[in-house]
């Protein structure tokens, strides 16, 4: 009786693809490209119906950006988010804590893409956000999707940001 092969050249081609795939997807955030995040800087609105959402960024050190976004309806203004993007180690994490919720610590997400052109950070065990990218379109204009559950709903928010001049 002839003993069967477990694997093909088929298979073990395939096999090494995934495993060469999994490096790349894995080596996508290098923390010296840090410097990249310095395109946040300053100031940025998106005009509503009832009212407006500005988020505005600066650089704290080498290794931590801070954020708030506010919500502006007339005279009056409402903090809805701080954030901190935090460099440690060898990994890039993006830190939001909402005004008003308890507790008042932040959700750590893990940034998993960090390109040119944007980042991802994600913690596929939170709840709520589980994903937030935020994408440059060009130079004056920022995309920001938060994504998760709350309640058993899934939930999805996108912010067309404008760079306020």
């Amino acid at each position: 009786m002839e003993k069967k092969q477990w694997y093909n050249s088929k298979s073990l081609l395939l096999l090494l693809f995934l495993v060469a795939g999994s490096f790349r997807v894995a080596g996508q955030v290098n923390p010296a490209d840090f410097r990249i995040l310095d395109k946040l800087a300053g100031t940025w609105s998106m005009h509503t119906r009832k009212s407006t959402i500005v988020e505005s960024w600066s650089k704290l050190n080498d290794s931590t950006w801070s954020g708030k976004t506010w919500r502006i309806i007339g005279a009056d203004s409402a903090l809805q988010q701080t954030m901190q993007l935090v460099r440690r180690n060898n990994e890039i994490y993006f830190l939001p804590v909402y005004a008003g919720h308890q507790p008042q610590t932040p959700v750590r997400l893990r940034l998993r893409v960090l390109k040119p052109i944007g980042f991802v950070a994600e913690d596929l065990n939170n709840d709520f956000p589980k994903k937030i990218t935020y994408r440059f379109k060009d130079a004056r204009h920022l995309e920001a999707r938060v994504e998760g559950t709350r309640d058993g709903t899934i939930e999805e928010y996108i912010f067309q940001y404008i760079i306020f001049d």
